[in-house]
């Protein structure tokens, strides 16, 4: 178990002085880390943190604050992997609840030709979640496009809206619809088939 000396003052870390804590502290501070988080993202998270103690934050910015010992070091340094972290949580589940939610949206297009088979609601979701999942990767359409589309033609926003929220031009607006409704319309329904078959179901070609 490693020892933390939390009684002897130490001067403001040097570049030296940050490599000898890196050394000592990074495996210790890895294995800290909750383990529900898989080790690239823990490992990741140490990496950032001294990556912003070391070149991000100078003594001045810990005001009255300035950690004293070794032990205040690596304590400050776990904070910062630990909110790295928290926040990767945070996007990874915001991130989980837009994907579902334009998933929804757009399974008209996606599951064209297969609405009326029985199939359970969470399988229908999920393959929805992994069929745009696949079609923005493969055909590499950006979230602006996805939203340009399913608003303008949903009607919740006007082409003007829309060319002022994403600083463009109204005919850039309407030629990205065209372009990612094409997308959609050729490869969506293909997506959704190859993950159905992938979960195991057996798959009818759509109506033409």
């Amino acid at each position: 178990m490693m020892k933390l000396d939390s009684t002897t003052t130490v001067s403001f870390p040097s570049s030296a002085e940050w490599a000898a804590y890196y050394v000592k502290f990074h495996k210790a501070l890895v294995n800290g880390l909750n383990s529900r988080y898989c080790l690239a993202d823990r490992e990741d998270a140490v990496e950032e943190a001294f990556h912003k103690l070391m070149h991000k934050k100078d003594i001045e910015a810990y005001g009255e604050r300035v950690p004293q010992t070794e032990a205040d070091w690596f304590y400050n340094l776990r904070w910062q992997a630990r909110a790295y972290l928290s926040h990767l949580k945070e996007r990874t589940e915001r991130h989980a609840k837009y994907v579902e939610h334009m998933a929804e949206t757009l399974a008209d297009v996606f599951a064209c030709g297969h609405q009326g088979e029985a199939m359970d609601s969470e399988i229908r979701t999920l393959t929805l979640v992994r069929a745009l999942e696949e079609f923005r990767k493969e055909q590499d359409v950006s979230r602006r496009n996805l939203e340009v589309y399913t608003l303008l033609g949903m009607g919740e926003m006007s082409v003007k809206d829309l060319a002022q929220r994403y600083k463009t031009t109204e005919n850039n607006i309407y030629a990205i619809k065209f372009r990612t409704g094409r997308l959609l319309r050729k490869y969506g329904p293909r997506c959704f088939e190859r993950v159905l078959q992938g979960a195991g179901y057996r798959v009818f070609p759509a109506a033409a």
